[in-house]
C-alpha cells in the first residue's frame, strides 16, 4: 500500500513538473527541474531500500543517486544510456544550484520526464497512456 501511495505521489510530482514547464516563466523551469529531480531520487531510493540494494548509510550518502543507478543497471532494469542521461540531468540541476544566471530549456524537462516515466515503468510496473499523462498534467495545472 505504501508503494502505491508513493508511486501516485511521484506521478503527481512529475505531472506538476510538466505543468510548470508549460508556464513560460524561466523560474518555472528551474522549479520544474528541481521537483522532477527530487522525484527521480525518491523513486530510486525507495526502490533501493525496498529491494535491499544499499545499506542505510549508503542510501543517505551524497553518492547514493549514482550508486543506486549502477545497481539498477546491474539488474538490467535500465540500460547504459538511460543511466548516463539520468546522471546528466541530475548534474544539470547541481550546476543550476551553483550559478546565478542559468536557464533550463524545455527540452531538458521533457527528456528527464521521459526517463522518470521509464523508471516508473521498469521499477514499479507503472504505465499510463499518453492521453492519461496529458489528463494528469491538466489536473496538476488546475490544482497548482
Amino acid at each position: 500500500m505504501a508503494e502505491n501511495s508513493l508511486i501516485n505521489e511521484m506521478v503527481e510530482q512529475i505531472c506538476l513538473s510538466v505543468a510548470l514547464k508549460g508556464s513560460n516563466r524561466d523560474p518555472s523551469n528551474r522549479l520544474a527541474l528541481t521537483i522532477l529531480d527530487n522525484s527521480v531520487e525518491i523513486i530510486l531510493k525507495f526502490y533501493a531500500d525496498s529491494h535491499g540494494l544499499l545499506q542505510d548509510k549508503e542510501i543517505n550518502s551524497q553518492e547514493a543517486f549514482v550508486f543506486i543507478l549502477d545497481k539498477i543497471k546491474d539488474q538490467n532494469k535500465i540500460v547504459n544510456y538511460e543511466e548516463k542521461d539520468i546522471i546528466r540531468y541530475h548534474h544539470i540541476l547541481n550546476e543550476f544550484r551553483n550559478k546565478d544566471n542559468f536557464t533550463i530549456k524545455d527540452s531538458v524537462i521533457d527528456e528527464y520526464v521521459i526517463l522518470a516515466k521509464i523508471l516508473l515503468a521498469k521499477l514499479y510496473d507503472y504505465r499510463a497512456s499518453k492521453i492519461e499523462w496529458e489528463k494528469m498534467v491538466d489536473d496538476a495545472r488546475r490544482h497548482s
